[in-house]
């Protein structure tokens, strides 16, 4: 399953968009599963990773990479073409259910800084 989001600004708000029109950013996959970035910002677009704890001691985690292939450390810059990865099994500390990553998208350059800051499900 291929997951493409849209990375873009409307009215001066960051905005991502599914091949859908749908807008939010927060993905719910399994392993195996394609997701891709498409940068149409016309600006730097930064991702970064991080584990999402829930439960009774919700928080963050440290940084994680989610997908298969070599981690590129510091985050990921999207460029215009776009960036796709595959999620993979060993990822992230699954909970109950399911691994939850916090991403963090920055788009700077060219205009005030912006930021989103979706979720990823990755489903046991």
């Amino acid at each position: 399953m291929s997951n493409e989001l849209f990375i873009r600004i409307d009215g001066g708000e960051l905005v991502i968009e599914d091949a859908r029109g749908t807008r939010g950013g927060d993905l719910k996959v399994g392993t195996g599963d394609e997701v891709k970035w498409i940068n149409a910002t016309q600006r730097t677009c930064h991702l970064m990773f991080r584990e999402l704890r829930l439960g009774p001691t919700p928080g963050y985690g440290g940084r994680v990479w989610p997908f298969g292939g070599d981690d590129p450390g510091g985050g990921l810059n999207i460029p215009p073409a776009g960036w796709s990865g595959t999620i993979r099994k060993d990822g992230v500390s699954p909970g109950p259910n399911a691994a939850y990553v916090k991403y963090d998208v920055k788009v700077t350059g060219g205009g005030p800084p912006l930021d989103l800051d979706p979720i990823i499900i990755i489903e046991n």
